[in-house]
């Protein structure tokens, strides 16, 4: 038989929903400029995708695309299974790993995630930095499953930032939001090959 979960679990459960309230709240409030998430649906509807983004930006992002057929990677950590709450409550599967803890098992996951026909999102500078620096994760996968990689941004005029590594963005009650996106190729064979995509998403990124 199971063991009962720790006492902290079941209060990081009722956190995340409360949390899960909040990010419901705000996201209603803000104004999406631009063409909004349009541009990533066209190309969901042609099939699957590893999607990519900045862990700083993750909650306006998470936030703003609910309803799509994305899976989170989230890592096998007490913040992670805060962050695996919160985004349970706000619709979306996970995946469990990171590249400290898991990390070969949440790749494999991923590729599985691509054949059911959903697409896995990284958060490619987590889950500990440096802060806008890719990690090879995403590419990894894209480039086994052929599948291209979209870079999602979203830009924040008005936002507090927590003094984290990231500097976690929550965007404030009516807050503008850009969100931005781009479509790579998958990355050629070679470590070489596999560099130069890092370096080209790296710099999406930071645009």
């Amino acid at each position: 038989m199971p063991s009962e979960p720790p006492a902290w679990w079941h209060h990081a459960g009722m956190l995340s929903w409360l949390i899960g309230i909040v990010v419901r709240f705000l996201a209603g409030t803000w104004r999406v400029e631009g063409p909004g998430r349009a541009p990533l649906e066209q190309w969901l509807g042609e099939g699957p995708l590893v999607i990519a983004m900045l862990h700083g930006e993750l909650l306006p992002l998470v936030a703003l695309h609910r309803g799509l057929p994305l899976v989170g990677l989230v890592s096998r950590s007490r913040d992670g299974d805060l962050a695996a709450g919160v985004a349970n409550t706000l619709g979306y599967e996970v995946i469990r790993g990171s590249s400290s803890r898991g990390g070969v098992s949440a790749l494999r996951e991923a590729s599985r995630t691509l054949e059911t026909g959903a697409s896995p999102a990284f958060t490619v500078d987590g889950p500990r930095g440096p802060a806008g620096v890719p990690q090879g994760g995403a590419l990894l996968v894209s480039r086994a499953e052929g599948v291209p990689v979209v870079w999602v941004r979203a830009q924040v005029a008005q936002a507090w930032r927590l003094k984290s590594w990231d500097r976690f963005c929550i965007p404030k009650p009516f807050a503008r939001v850009t969100l931005s996106y781009g479509r790579l190729t998958p990355a050629q064979p070679g470590r070489a090959a596999l560099e130069a995509a890092r370096d080209t998403l790296e710099a999406c990124l930071s645009g």
